[in-house]
């Protein structure tokens, strides 16, 4: 019985007393991320309140299949779909199985615009170019021939102006054409392609922002890919309204990319504009841990992410990216809504993170990163904490403490937020109690040790 209780109080260690401050702290922690209340950082605008595809058709018409609420309370804003992977007769225009897609991808934009947010319309995929169209399938170009890329544009332009798909409206030429599953062919015929779709596109809809190049991979001065994307935009000025570019590797970083994407800037003397990495997290990351990791990056960066969706076939169409699940998986049109546990992390993002942003570092290792907030009457601080869904022990830095009126000690409240797996139901984030902490030279140093890799944690006091 007595081996048995030590055991227990080990186990709920890092779950009950991850903010409290150890005398030993500094020998156990792999790193320190830090808070600075002093800082102001800008208000929130939920950068990372974003995903791909996740939304279910309902023919031509805004769905209401997904209870309201589940979008709302999360500040979705963002959502960027085409029509993927949906079978016979509905495979795209290069099939001559164009209306389905494109009834697809309309009522997604209805769906996004009845919260809104703004809409990423995939040109990719509406063609039927997803990864799954097989070999020996037609892309724009082929043979030197650009008639059935001109043909295809001319419909969907005809198609978004009779449907009043303007406003809110991003325009994403092609997904992923640094990769052979999207883009099987030259890059000179995808920039081709570029040029071409770019200058029908503005012409049609002078207001809509065209995104690009949404690459697999990161920028960079010597790929070949962007080399060529960037001495060619300029040229033709072609230069995208928002510079979009994926992370779905667990090795991609924006603290490492920004720093190359201005250098491709600076090497090509082409102007800084917004960027949006519009498709983030390897399945691995899409638990709370990945996703609080995330916010933080963008949330310090003021760059807009969304979350990339790993689903195949009906179940790309749902479950809002997988931070949803249901009774039935498999009924196309069913409900029975229930969050899943990374669901809740975006919750508290929205609802409980108002007021100002404030600055934060991340450790020196880049594994744990915080993203913070201070009230709107300065008196209310929230903070986000987890690692890139590893284990270890870090520590938090928190300083500025007397300009939210702190001084002698602060009582700071821990809420933990569990995952299950993928679909699996979670409840809201468990509230693990508070510790008082002894304020010195203005800060407070305290410890987390997540109860697993994908486990995350708030703090928060006033």
């Amino acid at each position: 019985m007595k081996v048995d209780s030590i055991s227990f109080s080990l186990a709920i260690l890092p779950l009950i007393e991850g903010s409290v401050l150890q005398p030993n702290h500094v020998k156990r922690s792999l790193g320190t991320a830090t808070v600075s209340l002093n800082a102001p950082s800008g208000t929130p605008s939920y950068l990372g309140s974003g995903f791909i595809y996740g939304i279910p058709d309902n023919g031509n018409s805004a769905s209401s299949q997904i209870p309201d609420h589940f979008f709302t309370d999360i500040g979705f804003n963002y959502n960027r779909a085409g029509g993927a992977q949906l079978g016979a007769p509905n495979r795209g225009w290069t099939f001559g199985e164009y209306p389905g897609r494109f009834a697809s991808t309309l009522s997604n934009y209805k769906t996004t615009r009845k919260y809104g947010g703004r809409f990423i319309l995939l040109v990719h995929d509406i063609w039927g170019a997803d990864s799954t169209q097989g070999a020996g399938s037609v892309f724009p170009g082929d043979n030197g021939n650009w008639a059935n890329y001109n043909s295809y544009l001319d419909q969907l332009i005809s198609d978004m102006r009779a449907n009043g798909m303007v406003d809110g409206l991003d325009i994403d030429i092609w997904n992923e054409p640094d990769i052979s599953p999207f883009w099987p062919r030259s890059v000179d015929q995808w920039i081709q392609m570029w040029g071409i779709g770019y200058h029908r596109f503005k012409a049609a809809f002078p207001n809509a922002l065209i995104t690009g190049p949404s690459t697999a991979n990161v920028v960079s001065t010597t790929a070949s890919f962007w080399t060529t994307f960037g001495s060619f935009i300029r040229g033709n000025n072609s230069i995208p309204d928002i510079y979009t570019w994926h992370h779905l590797q667990t090795g991609q970083d924006l603290q490492t990319a920004l720093p190359a994407y201005n250098a491709w800037l600076a090497k090509y003397g082409l102007p800084d504009r917004q960027k949006n990495i519009n498709e983030y997290a390897d399945p691995s990351e899409q638990n709370p841990a990945g996703a609080v990791w995330y916010i933080s990056r963008f949330e310090r960066a003021n760059v807009r992410g969304l979350r990339a969706n790993w689903a195949s076939g009906n179940r790309l169409h749902d479950f809002m990216g997988n931070l949803l699940g249901k009774t039935n998986l498999d009924d196309r049109t069913g409900t029975g809504y229930y969050p899943c546990g990374e669901w809740w992390v975006y919750r508290y993002y929205k609802s409980a993170m108002t007021g100002q942003r404030v600055a934060t570092t991340s450790s020196a290792d880049n594994k744990f990163d915080v993203y913070a907030t201070r009230g709107s009457a300065a008196n209310t601080v929230k903070i986000l904490a987890s690692t890139r869904v590893n284990s270890g022990t870090y520590d938090i830095k928190v300083t500025g403490l007397s300009t939210v009126g702190k001084s002698g000690s602060v009582s700071i409240r821990t809420y933990r937020f569990d995952y299950d797996g993928l679909y699996g139901q979670v409840g809201a984030p468990v509230d693990l109690g508070v510790y008082t902490h002894a304020i010195a030279n203005d800060e407070i140093t305290f410890w987390v040790a997540p109860a697993t890799a994908q486990t995350a944690y708030a703090f928060e006091f006033q």
